[in-house]
């Protein structure tokens, strides 16, 4: 069962309200991880998976961005990115780091993003990257198809039971999402643009990623944003940059939402256990052995 999460709001530097929910172990953390949903989806989503790095020893923050979930229903403002579009929802999720950090002083911060989440994150590394101990960047790519391509990700699994069945194999998980009114394009139609047509590495200052920071990249295979070729391709990219710690896998047969798929509990285990190599480093920002792409 996973656990009911505290609710937190976050006021941007635009001044605008972000819902944060926060999910705490029952034990002292020994890390904190904030999670990063996608596009036309939200934090809470995310339970399942706060509910095992709980049970791991991590407390987990997960925002709802601007224009969806709480807070984009809050403010009426469902599919609006704001003022400054995609810099500013980086800023906006900037601001939510920060709260971890002032909540938990000294412990260490990582961070996860799917999806669109995972091209904030990108962002957010260029810009912020010295504030974490370490990445995490799962269904994403090294160069995301264009916005124009959103309605075309199905095209691999036709004939195709639903508009969404792209997401995952599990169609339990696939019926949740179309139930949920705070998910899909259909729900969160796009006000403004999320330049979604830039991959993870296609805008800003790659060279202001510090070198130390550790980045774990894992796609489904079958993953029609990224895959294994686009997952690879970005870990290749970190690694050419001068990263020394990169790991990426790519999983056979799965799909996008890889915490939502049929080998979900695979997955989390490795999430859990590159956290634990991590957060148990005397200095949890600090360096380790290159670790070349997987197939």
């Amino acid at each position: 069962m996973d656990t009911e999460p505290a609710e937190l709001t976050v006021i941007d530097p635009d001044g605008l309200p972000n819902v944060v929910f926060r999910w705490t172990p029952a034990r002292p953390p020994r890390a904190a991880v904030h999670v990063m949903h996608g596009l036309a989806e939200h934090a809470r989503r995310y339970a399942r998976l706060a509910t095992a790095l709980n049970a791991a020893g991590y407390v987990v923050y997960a925002d709802d961005h601007r224009g969806h979930g709480e807070t984009g229903t809050r403010t009426d403002s469902l599919g609006d990115f704001g003022p400054r579009g995609m810099e500013g929802v980086v800023d906006a999720v900037h601001a939510v780091t920060e709260r971890v950090h002032s909540e938990h002083p000294g412990l260490p911060v990582f961070a996860l993003g799917h999806s669109w989440g995972s091209f904030i994150l990108y962002r957010y590394l260029q810009r912020y990257g010295a504030d974490l101990a370490g990445a995490l960047l799962t269904g994403t790519t090294h160069v995301a198809p264009g916005v124009e391509a959103l309605g075309n990700f199905n095209a691999a699994f036709q004939p195709a039971r639903t508009p969404y069945d792209w997401l995952s194999r599990d169609e339990a998980e696939v019926d949740a999402y179309l139930a949920d009114p705070l998910c899909g394009f259909e729900s969160v139609p796009l006000r403004s643009s999320p330049s979604v047509d830039r991959g993870a590495s296609e805008s800003g200052d790659d060279s202001t990623i510090p070198h130390a920071l550790p980045v774990f990249v894992f796609n489904g295979a079958a993953d029609p944003i990224g895959g294994a070729a686009g997952g690879r391709a970005l870990a290749d990219h970190l690694l050419a940059l001068g990263l020394d710690d990169v790991t990426f896998r790519a999983y056979p047969d799965a799909r996008h939402e890889l915490f939502n798929e049929i080998n979900r509990d695979e997955v989390v285990a490795d999430v859990v256990a590159w956290l634990d190599a991590r957060a148990t480093r005397k200095d949890a920002s600090g360096s380790g052995s290159a670790r070349r792409a997987n197939p």
